[in-house]
Parts: C-alpha cells; sequence; structure tokens
C-alpha cells in the first residue's frame, strides 16, 4: 500500500483516492517519491533523494552521469523496481543562459514519468 500524492492539475488526479494498492501504481509513487524528494532531508536516509536540480546547474554532468544516477538511485531506493522492466532516458539540452534536463522513464514499454528540470 502506497499513499495517493497526486496532485489535482495532475493528469488522472482521483479525488477519492487515499491510498494505491496496484503495483504499478505504486511504483510509480515510489519513482516520483525518489526523483522529488532532495538528499538529506529524510530522516534516517541522508542519502535518499536525488535533488536532481544539483546535477543540473553544476555543468559537469552529461546525459549519461545523469541516467546511471536515477538508476542506480531506482535500483537501491525503489523495492518493486526489480518486479519491472524499467529504462531511463536523460538528455541535457544547453540553452544560453541554463541547462534543461529532459529525464523519460518508461517501465514495461508502457507506462512512463517525464520530467523536465
Amino acid at each position: 500500500m502506497e499513499f495517493y500524492i497526486k496532485e489535482v492539475n495532475d493528469a488522472n488526479y482521483d479525488d477519492d483516492l487515499f491510498q494505491v494498492d496496484e503495483d504499478i501504481a505504486m511504483l510509480l509513487t515510489q519513482i516520483e517519491t525518489l526523483l522529488f524528494t532532495p538528499k538529506r532531508t529524510v530522516l534516517g536516509y541522508p542519502s535518499f533523494g536525488l535533488s536532481l536540480e544539483d546535477y543540473v546547474y553544476s555543468f559537469t554532468y552529461n546525459d549519461t552521469m545523469l541516467k546511471n544516477i536515477v538508476e542506480t538511485a531506482i535500483s537501491n531506493y525503489v523495492p518493486l523496481a526489480s518486479s519491472f522492466s524499467i529504462d531511463v532516458n536523460v538528455e541535457f539540452l544547453p540553452r544560453v543562459e541554463i541547462n534543461m534536463v529532459i529525464i523519460d522513464i518508461t517501465i514495461n514499454n508502457r507506462f512512463g514519468i517525464s520530467l523536465t528540470i
């Protein structure tokens, strides 16, 4: 069981849900929690979370490096990850004033999370 964490403006938001019991929904919740949690904010697990902005704005990481970081974090902190085929794609889009990164996570070639930072 995972708590339902979607916000009102999220796709497929359901106002009546408090928890989710389906494996795919729980997996998506676990991945989203990992992606959006800054490091050193979970008591007892200072390495949990990704602090993605730190990687994007440091100018020392590339697509492959960030992809490996995300994949390793999912492997280490998402218990349901071993039950699914998960593919991570990272693309840095250099801009004049600031970098932008697109992270796409595909699960079993169907479900996905797409994040732009």
